[in-house]
């Protein structure tokens, strides 16, 4: 059995600019309001980084879980936004 606690992650992205931080930032907020309870996550963007907090009292594969589904989101939104850069 896994020991649960408190954990706080913070995780900065660094992007080309603002305005992609802002994409990927909105890209993740569907997501979150899926989380239960016991998580919390907040993002901010300040100039062209996304900070993301992450706070939660789940099992280190549930937190682990959430990140992978992060960065799995993130990913997407670049490629979105390359396939949008390469077709203009």
């Amino acid at each position: 059995m896994e020991k649960t606690s408190r954990t706080e992650t913070k995780i900065i992205i660094v992007c080309e600019d603002s305005q992609t931080a802002k994409i990927i930032k909105d890209c993740l907020e569907p997501e979150n309001e899926l989380l239960d309870n016991k998580t919390q996550i907040i993002s901010t963007v300040k100039e062209n980084n996304l900070e993301i907090i992450i706070y939660s009292t789940t099992s280190i594969s549930s937190l682990r879980n959430t990140i992978d589904d992060i960065f799995h989101t993130i990913r997407l939104a670049e490629n979105v936004l390359l396939k949008t850069e390469r077709e203009t």
